[in-house]
């Protein structure tokens, strides 16, 4: 699983969500690192992408229980999906 949290140059918020998301998926122990992305364009609050997909914006960065909920389902699609590839 990817977890990349995009943030522009110069927030000051995204330290509070990584922070966060750490706090997170540290509780999950979810062997899974946080990707650091400095995006130029950006013009608004942090996104949180997991494999690929934004999640739940901007609600997941204020909310524990959203970003807990967000990585435990992708959790659980990766953990499942290739048990059943094989049938």
């Amino acid at each position: 699983m990817r977890v990349e949290l995009i943030y522009a140059p110069g927030c000051a918020s995204y330290e509070k969500v990584l922070k966060r998301l750490q706090k997170v998926i540290a509780e999950e122990q979810l062997p899974v690192p946080v990707e650091l992305v400095q995006e130029n364009k950006l013009q608004h609050d942090p996104i949180l992408r997991i494999d690929g997909e934004a999640i739940g914006l901007p609600r997941i960065l204020t909310c524990a229980d959203t970003m807990r909920n967000a990585l435990a389902e992708k959790w659980k699609e990766m953990a499942v999906s290739p048990l059943l590839a094989g049938y």
